[in-house]
């Protein structure tokens, strides 16, 4: 099994830049619910038409945070497992990548690290994932995969 993720495009102006995240975004005033929020942001970021039977369900909410600093807003991440074939078309101004990770890579104990990010009071050592490439799974995603093997522990492998 794996877990599909994005590079997001490198942009000062985007308090994520650069980081490894899953596709995502505000609510727009055309977007009647979350789920609705979760299937137009992963079309116009990366192309993907999810399905509604896809879907497996929904993670727990999470805060959003910046520098260590909790933002004033949630993120309801949902999960969905496709076994079609599809193609992949990356807004570039939102995604750099859209990458696989093996599941089994994510739990690898040799691939557990720590990230360095500079904080205003100094450099702080955060939990990370290494995935062959830099930024290595850290913050809010990796709080949310986290979360997912929480959820599906015993069920996926």
């Amino acid at each position: 099994m794996q877990i599909a993720f994005i590079q997001r495009a490198f942009n000062p102006n985007d308090r994520w830049s650069g980081q490894i995240a899953f596709p995502g975004g505000k609510r727009e005033e055309i977007d009647e619910t979350d789920l609705a929020v979760a299937l137009r942001e992963t079309r116009e970021e990366v192309g993907i038409e999810l399905q509604s039977f896809e879907l497996l369900g929904r993670l727990d909410d999470i805060q959003a945070r910046k520098a260590g600093t909790l933002l004033d807003f949630y993120i309801r991440p949902f999960v969905f497992h496709i076994k079609r074939e599809f193609g992949v078309m990356l807004d570039a101004a939102e995604v750099a990548d859209f990458f696989w990770v093996p599941l089994k890579h994510i739990q690898d104990p040799q691939r557990q690290t720590q990230y360095e990010v500079q904080r205003e009071v100094g450099v702080a050592q955060l939990p990370a994932v290494y995935l062959d490439r830099e930024p290595p799974l850290w913050g809010l995603t990796y709080m949310m995969v986290l979360n997912l093997l929480e959820r599906f522990r015993g069920v996926i492998k």
